[in-house]
């Protein structure tokens, strides 16, 4: 276990080493977070505040409009990791990052993310449903539902943006090659999740420490409000650290597992490491 999480620290290394190379490619999930908040405050907090309401109409579209805010936010994301997704196998593959060009190519496969964005929404849905509404049993089996569908579809990101397939075949083609080269961990992905969970945490620590001193009185207020705005740039810059690099080995770990070659800083035996080969 000690040797995994070894090894998936130094992928995770070598991951930040190629966003801090080309710093372009941390903007690319820190725009699409927050165009994801702006969509999920325009349309889902007044559709909340509407299903809230008695009437059954105004609380069919407050539910309509929740349902929109979601779907944009999804699509958001998502749209923002291709372009990340193609602009990052430029600086693997050597060559300096084209955003312009990795933006085309997204805009180019509106469609299909279009349909990978309601795809994800509607099983994001029906995990939270089983969550909330299923008890024990119903929790248990949305998590590791929601761990297995996380694991099979990891690579469609980068299946949509080097190969252009359909929303549907790059779910296949992601699970296929699961099947064929993973084992059951990802170890570069589960230390970048961590890190990203601490430093989260103690971002909205220091926030929630900062609301606290502010209500306590004036002599405390400047305090509070350094405190939640360092807390602010700490959960921020989690959010960018993971995404951006969650997006970076992501392509690599594509390229090793479905070409059986490892790209950028990366060698192929920690590659290896995040793809066991079923023998």
């Amino acid at each position: 276990m000690f040797t995994r999480m070894k090894q998936g620290w130094a992928l995770t290394k070598k991951s930040w080493s190629v966003v801090r190379e080309h710093p372009g490619l941390a903007k690319l999930p820190l725009i699409g977070g927050v165009l994801a908040v702006v969509a999920a405050l325009v349309f889902i907090a007044p559709g909340a505040f509407l299903a809230a309401s008695d009437p059954d109409a105004t609380r069919l579209a407050g539910y309509v409009l929740i349902a929109i805010g979601a779907y944009l936010a999804s699509f958001l994301v998502i749209y923002y990791n291709v372009i990340l997704a193609a602009a990052a196998n430029d600086a693997l593959e050597g060559r300096e990052p084209d955003v312009d060009a990795a933006r085309q190519i997204a805009k180019n496969r509106l469609p299909t993310i279009a349909g990978w964005a309601l795809i994800s929404s509607l099983v994001s849905l029906m995990f939270a449903i089983l969550r909330d509404r299923g008890g024990i049993a119903g929790r248990l089996a949305a998590t590791f539902g929601a761990a297995i569908w996380g694991l099979v579809t990891f690579l469609v990101v980068p299946v949509l943006a080097l190969e252009g397939v359909g929303p549907v075949d790059a779910i296949k083609r992601s699970g296929s090659l699961v099947r064929q080269r993973w084992g059951q961990q990802v170890t570069g992905n589960l230390v970048i999740g961590g890190i990203a969970t601490v430093f989260t945490f103690i971002g909205v620590g220091a926030m929630v420490g900062g609301v606290v001193l502010i209500s306590g009185g004036t002599a405390w207020g400047v305090l509070g409000g350094v405190l939640v705005l360092l807390g602010l740039v700490v959960a921020v810059g989690a959010s960018i650290f993971a995404g951006a690099t969650r997006g970076v080995f992501g392509v690599a770990l594509y390229h090793f597992v479905a070409e059986d070659r490892a790209v950028g800083p990366f060698t192929t035996y920690e590659l290896a490491s995040a793809a066991t080969p079923r023998r």
